[in-house]
């Protein structure tokens, strides 16, 4: 499906599947760039697509005033990332701040995944 991911690469089957529910479209002309890594902002269009599988062509309300001053509400993002914190996905990285163009690590990923998808902390 994407011209960067050959069938053989590892990650291959999950990233044809994420492309196939709809929650990615890649990266741009027909690649996926699966070496790169991926903003807040990406992250959080990421986490909305996944959560609202099951809602063909899901996209959150519009913006009404997001509540981080590093989000204007023309942000690209704006909706997708006032939504995550409606849903109390997220506080942001700071007191009223999202930083959307900071990369998301691996321990990120795994609090925002837990919280998106109400996953039980272990014992």
């Amino acid at each position: 499906l994407f011209s960067d991911v050959p069938a053989d690469y590892w990650a291959a089957a999950w990233i044809e599947q994420l492309a196939a529910d709809g929650i990615t479209g890649g990266c741009g002309d027909g690649k996926f760039c699966p070496e790169n890594s991926i903003t807040r902002a990406e992250m959080a269009v990421f986490l909305l697509a996944a959560e609202h599988n099951g809602e063909p062509g899901y996209q959150p309300p519009p913006a009404t005033g997001v509540p981080f001053s590093d989000v204007p509400a023309d942000h690209w993002a704006a909706a997708w990332i006032e939504q995550l914190a409606t849903e109390g996905i997220t506080g942001g990285c700071a007191v009223g701040l999202y930083c959307p163009d900071a990369p998301v690590t691996r321990a990120q990923m795994a609090v925002f995944l837990g919280a998106t998808f109400d996953l039980p902390l272990p014992e």
